[in-house]
């Protein structure tokens, strides 16, 4: 009570409620890979820098796309229909389509951590050396669950720096788990199982094998003029040939036009790019642009556009600066664009182009299953709760696994018995589609952290009450206190009980909060400054195994 030295009426306010604890949030991954985009609108670097999402189209946005596919070989049928394409696998970069794998399957907020665009060479440092990705992320308080869809391209023994120094981090900060992947070639889990170590197992969990899906693709005409094309198993030729147009001239005319106003944006983007002026490149975008307007009027769709373009072109060869040449340059562009239709124009005039695009953006390609299992993660958390084994839930944005297991395959997977390093299948099974099936960590052979739920669980009660009694520090250490911390975890631990996250018939059998002199403390610890509490609780664990018993009883009438 203050002292009050002034005659009057004072009025005090008693607190009587105890305080709440918030529930921490669940499912916020960290992406970390390759990116489209290392600078921002500034200039700014976004390498090793962790920044918040909270959507597809933001990511786009800071981030880009993903990497264009290299197109060796693409195949038609004699009606110029699309059968197939040759599409290369060695540059293929995973983060963006485990993002929209992520945001396909009930993703929200996330943060991502860029290590370098599609040109750079990544290799395990980039995740795991000083002031890099994982050390960048291991600052931040929010982040629950760890993945890094890019590594799984790395070789096996460097992947697997990754994932330790994953499962490290993890282990020492308490409050996250780790999604991992394994290598393609090693959908078993073998040399996974081999190079994992035994440390932290029970705060990752992995996914096997990777997935079929037919995502649009970051495809434009750039990636096919230099393909070759085979038209009903006959002579292979490029997309400006005339026997793929039908013989007509005009279209193979536009064709060559556009492959020449791409040349000259390329000369002009290394004039650009120079620190001083350079003649020669210069003079090629003229070669190129001149090309492009005294073209013959057949293949001109829009003469007034190529009048002025021909002004246009004049400017650009009389500017003398940089930034006039910019201006110029940047006014040619958008005419030469409406003359020859551009991109879209392409693609809506020429049916066969339109027909390869289609059929490449749905030719199948493979990806590690890591964005998509996060996505579950933050679905099931949403509807359900943490506490709820993101298993048997259908996958969305996938055409199905890349293998199929047999029985014994699977037990084996599941159970290891070596090192109980269990690794969860995704499996297809029929009227039902792709399914997560499995839902154990790493320490497969664990009584107490063998689940993922109960893992995830604990670190968000873990957390939450670790928040809660923040405030408490440096408060006295006596029997009000302890009163006042004892009800506000137990009205907590209530509510989780209430929802379905911990087992018991009553409150007092699913969990325990003890604190105080005697119970979980001594005089000593006291004079020490420590204030223990101990919390027991029952979580629910999933029913993976449901045997039903069947006999045959007998006749009685």
């Amino acid at each position: 009570m203050p002292n009050y030295a002034t005659p009057g009426v004072f009025v005090e306010e008693i607190t009587k409620f105890p305080p709440s604890v918030a529930q921490v949030p669940t499912a916020i991954p960290a992406f970390m890979g390759r990116t489209e985009k290392t600078l921002d609108n500034l200039g700014n670097s976004l390498v090793n820098k962790a920044i918040r999402i909270g959507s597809q189209k933001e990511y786009e946005q800071k981030f880009g796309f993903g990497p264009q596919p290299v197109i060796s070989q693409i195949n038609l049928d004699a009606d110029n229909n699309f059968v197939s394409a040759v599409i290369a696998a060695s540059n293929r970069h995973y983060l963006y389509d485990a993002i929209r794998l992520f945001y396909a399957n009930g993703g929200g907020d996330c943060y991502i951590v860029s290590v370098g665009d599609y040109d750079d060479t990544v290799s395990d440092t980039a995740y795991t050396g000083v002031g890099a990705a994982l050390e960048v992320v291991a600052k931040i308080d929010e982040p629950t669950i760890l993945l890094f869809p890019d590594a799984a391209n790395l070789a096996a023994n460097l992947l697997s720096n990754v994932q330790k120094a994953a499962l490290l981090q993890c282990g020492l900060l308490k409050d996250r788990v780790a999604i991992f992947d394994t290598r393609s070639d090693d959908y078993n889990g073998t040399t996974f199982r081999t190079n994992i170590g035994i440390n932290d197992l029970k705060y990752g969990a992995a996914y096997t094998p990777w997935l079929s899906t037919a995502l649009p693709k970051n495809i434009s005409y750039t990636n096919l003029r230099g393909a070759i094309i085979s038209k009903n198993g006959g002579p292979l030729v490029t997309l400006n040939n005339t026997s793929i147009h039908g013989g007509n001239p005009d279209i193979v005319a536009i064709f060559n036009l556009y492959n020449a106003h791409l040349n000259w944006r390329a000369e002009y983007a290394t004039y650009i790019a120079a620190a001083a002026p350079n003649q020669t490149n210069l003079d090629a975008a003229f070669t190129a642009l001149d090309a492009l307007v005294t073209a013959p009027a057949a293949a001109v769709a829009a003469k007034t556009a190529y009048t002025t373009a021909q002004d246009a072109y004049q400017a650009v060869q009389n500017a003398t600066t940089k930034p006039a040449l910019e201006n110029a340059f940047a006014t040619l562009n958008n005419l030469v664009t409406q003359i020859y239709g551009g991109e879209q124009g392409l693609m809506d005039s020429f049916g066969v182009y339109k027909a390869i695009i289609a059929g490449i953006n749905a030719t199948p390609i493979e990806v590690p299953p890591s964005g998509a299992v996060a996505g579950i993660y933050a679905y099931v958390d949403r509807t359900r709760g943490v506490w709820k084994a993101p298993a048997n839930v259908s996958l969305n944005g996938v055409i199905g696994p890349t293998n199929a297991f047999s029985s014994s395959e699977l037990d084996a997977l599941n159970i290891d018995v070596n090192a109980g390093k269990s690794i969860n299948a995704i499996r297809t099974f029929t009227g039902k589609g792709t399914l997560v099936w499995g839902a154990r960590t790493l320490a497969g052979n664990d009584n107490e952290w063998r689940y993922v739920p109960v893992r995830r669980f604990y670190n968000m009660v873990e957390e939450s009450i670790k928040k809660a009694c923040e405030q408490f520090v440096f408060e006295p250490n006596d029997a009000n206190t302890w009163v006042r911390v004892q009800a506000m975890i137990e009205n907590f631990l209530l509510l989780q009980w209430r929802d379905g996250a911990l087992q018991g018939a009553k409150p007092e059998h699913a969990f325990f909060v003890s604190v105080g002199l005697g119970k979980t403390m001594t005089a000593q610890d006291i004079l020490e400054g420590r204030m223990i509490v101990e919390i027991g609780m029952a979580p629910v664990r999933p029913a993976e195994f449901i045997i039903l018993r069947f006999s045959q009883k007998m006749a009685e009438s």
